[in-house]
């Protein structure tokens, strides 16, 4: 049988190795690796663009999942494991590749993690953590020890078990519960909300929003919440014993607690404008709040 159009036959055979070519290509940039580590190994990770999850386990081993191409390096004795992008060399166009990273470690490791564009998320770590991202949301579940982490444009969401936090973004929100000991969270814009147990040193600020703290304090403990615009609330238990210092230029200031107060003669509570001093209990630690626009409000009933 003679064929009418042998162009279109080549051109279809030609369109057809090129699509297997394609897949090939696609097949082999997936990448799966096992490594034997440290149980509290140290693992830095620092991608340009992609997505990267953690996840804890209970096994010495690094397992890494990814649809990119990636440098992978270890140290011998499994102290130290390394992920990047490979350097594009003469290719710069070939590093600006999406990459959606999955890496199952040790729960004690010591993690570093980095992307410029694209959400962090860790879940079951028990060790040290810092996490930074440009453009994504970072989402945190687990008891690291320490946490430090830091966005851009985008949300912070911390659910710990007794960790230290310092949480910090230009524009988004930042949500800590399960905190204990130093806890810090600075925004530009938006809320701050902390949920903890035994806090020492708490730094709490924000431009344009509220902030919201719901704890019990350690003795002595040292806690600062600043707002530009938005109410301030704290939430602390019945025994509570501080000595306050409370300023807010346009709005009231509230208490729950009977205490042992001065002020410049207003009546209690005390109308927008006031600067406000007191004590409740014995007075072990100090608690600083400044609102310019917003109200004040202590309250019973923390954890």
């Amino acid at each position: 049988m003679r064929c009418e159009n042998p162009g279109a036959v080549a051109t279809h055979l030609a369109m057809l190795g090129l699509a297997a070519l394609l897949a090939g290509a696609a097949h082999a940039d997936e990448l799966e690796r096992t490594i034997e580590v440290e149980p509290d190994v140290r693992v830095e990770i620092e991608l340009l663009s992609g997505d990267i999850e953690l996840r804890g386990i209970d096994a010495n081993e690094v397992r890494i999942q990814a649809d990119g191409d990636l440098e992978i390096d270890a140290s011998e004795g499994g102290g130290h494991v390394s992920i990047r992008v490979p350097s594009p060399g003469w290719r710069p166009w070939t590093g600006s590749t999406h990459v959606q990273l999955e890496v199952e470690l040790p729960r004690g490791s010591r993690i570093s993690a980095r992307t410029q564009n694209g959400d962090v998320e860790a879940e079951d770590v028990d060790g040290e953590l810092t996490l930074h991202t440009a453009n994504g949301k970072i989402e945190v579940e687990g008891a690291p020890r320490e946490a430090y982490l830091e966005a851009m444009n985008a949300p912070i969401k911390f659910e710990g078990r007794r960790s230290e936090v310092t949480a910090r973004t230009l524009h988004g929100e930042i949500e800590l519960s399960g905190v204990t000991g130093d806890v810090e969270a600075s925004t530009m814009s938006g809320k701050i909300r902390v949920e903890g147990d035994a806090i020492e040193r708490a730094e709490l600020r924000t431009m344009a929003g509220e902030i919201e703290l719901d704890a019990s304090l350690a003795e002595g403990a040292r806690v600062h919440a600043k707002t530009y615009s938005g109410q301030v609330k704290l939430r602390l238990p019945d025994d509570a014993s501080a000595r306050f210092d409370v300023q807010s230029f346009s709005g009231g200031i509230d208490s729950d607690f009977s205490s042992r107060f001065s002020d410049d003669g207003g009546s209690w509570p005390p109308g927008p404008g006031r600067r406000l001093s007191f004590v409740v209990g014995e007075g072990d630690a100090r608690i600083s709040i400044e609102s310019f626009s917003g109200g004040v409000k202590i309250e019973h009933g923390g954890r």
